[in-house]
């Protein structure tokens, strides 16, 4: 009865959900009956749980944005089921490992750069971050692939546009804003769960509707800060956390 109740409870039109894995990141986009899914979170059975209850078997884009396991330690749970996968540079054996193991079943995997795109259903998707010239730029966090989503299409239910900050720290984002410029969105997912390695400048740009924190409860890191949470507030966007809510549905 418990499981029946929850099904009910999930709206049918959601087009953004972020998963409750804890601490890091899963969260999805869905349009015109396809499904991207950005991150993994750090465990493919809670992974595969939230995959399971929203009815999702398959993926057609998955976006890794950096290596740690908190965004990545889930992966195992989509291998087989994912058409097209873009990352980012990586930085060890390890990284080219998973590369592969994602190639090996069956995904075309792409290391992207600023500039790349492609189509989801009724929306456009563009990666924004890393340039393509890394330079003095480290993978890992600072090198996040940071992607946007924006309807291009008829979204018979409207489409809400979005920003997928990874990990990226204030230095990484204020480099992302003087390049870019980006305008504003309906949704952004909040960096690196709410820590305070944040630019203001940037959430005042994206003046985002809703803010999605990707967080675990009684985390050790303190996320998300009470810097980044003021920061948010002056730009007038919403907070919504998984610690406190749960899984999150847009």
């Amino acid at each position: 009865g418990t499981t029946l109740g929850r099904h009910a409870s999930i709206p049918a039109g959601w087009q953004i959900a972020a998963c409750d894995i804890g601490q890091g990141d899963a969260v999805l986009v869905r349009s015109g009956g396809e499904v991207a899914l950005i991150d993994t979170g750090p465990s493919p059975k809670l992974l595969a749980s939230c995959l399971s209850e929203l009815g999702i078997v398959h993926i057609d884009l998955l976006v890794l944005t950096h290596y740690d396991l908190d965004h990545v330690g889930g992966t195992s749970a989509v291998l087989g089921r994912v058409t097209n996968a873009i990352v980012g540079p990586v930085s060890d054996a390890s990284d080219s490992a998973l590369r592969d193991s994602l190639a090996e079943s069956g995904a075309f995997v792409d290391e992207v750069a600023l500039g790349t795109n492609g189509l989801l259903g009724d929306l456009r998707w563009q990666v924004l971050w890393p340039p393509a010239r890394l330079g003095t730029i480290e993978p890992g966090n600072p090198a996040s692939v940071t992607v946007r989503f924006d309807g291009v299409g008829e979204c018979p239910i409207g489409c809400l546009s979005s920003i997928f900050l990874g990990d990226l720290g204030e230095e990484s984002q204020s480099r992302l804003l003087g390049s870019v410029h980006p305008s504003a969105v309906d949704v952004v997912k909040v960096a690196h769960h709410g820590s305070a390695d944040q630019c203001e400048r940037l959430y005042e740009r994206l003046n985002a509707r809703v803010g999605i924190i990707g967080v675990g409860k009684g985390n050790t890191y303190g996320h998300p800060t009470d810097a980044l949470l003021g920061m948010l507030n002056r730009a007038e966007t919403l907070v919504t956390r998984t610690d406190l809510e749960g899984m999150i549905l847009l």
